[in-house]
């Protein structure tokens, strides 16, 4: 009988433990969770509310993601628009730089 109660005793101790981590569990959901008007404090109703939240935490971050891929692109494209830029300005200059030395030559063959 002693072992008999002192097994229940200790079954009793378990769950009491495994039912508050889920509550600390779901209150903590709870205060992490945008309000919106809603004060339920009901279990079912903070995990309803946290899977809505979830969802479009994930939807979001989805269209983030789309929207940074979009943006990184015309980066890019204009990264590369600009650097053919400074290339051909910088080509351009090398040749004028060869056209003013050779017109200095000239002009100092002619003095």
């Amino acid at each position: 009988e002693d072992w008999t109660r002192q097994r229940k005793d200790n079954h009793k101790e378990v769950e009491r433990r495994r039912r508050g981590a889920i509550n600390q569990g779901i209150n903590e959901l709870s205060a992490l969770m945008p309000t919106n008007g809603s004060s339920d404090k009901a279990k079912g109703a903070i995990l309803t509310r946290a899977v809505q939240y979830i969802r479009l935490l994930k939807e979001n971050e989805t269209r983030n993601i789309e929207k940074w891929t979009l943006e990184k692109l015309l980066m890019d494209q204009a990264m590369g628009d600009l650097q053919a830029t400074i290339d051909e300005t910088r080509r351009r200059w090398e040749e004028e730089g060869v056209k003013t030395v050779t017109l200095e030559s000239q002009i100092e063959m002619l003095k």
